[in-house]
């Protein structure tokens, strides 16, 4: 039974090795064409980012500027009102 699984064990190794040879061969010959595209997610991903971040940069600016003035503690307008 042990010799079983061991043999098992190795074909299924052997069947994830070559299954990820033949991915790597794939995407070297996508690459050798020009037709990769696996960085196009990357790319637009990082735009959307970058585009997200300036607009909150904007928006944080804004704020600032029409801030509202500084809140009064209660407790000064207790006092400030006996």
């Amino acid at each position: 039974m042990l010799y079983i699984n061991d043999y098992l064990a190795k074909k299924i190794a052997a069947m994830r090795v070559e299954e990820a040879r033949r991915r790597l061969e794939v995407r070297c010959l996508l690459r050798e064409a020009g037709i990769d595209r696996r960085g196009w997610v990357s790319r637009q991903s990082s735009w959307a980012l970058c585009q997200l971040g300036r607009l909150l940069v904007a928006l944080g600016r804004r704020l600032e500027r029409y801030g509202l003035p500084p809140a009064m503690s209660l407790e000064g307008q207790r006092a400030g009102g006996r």
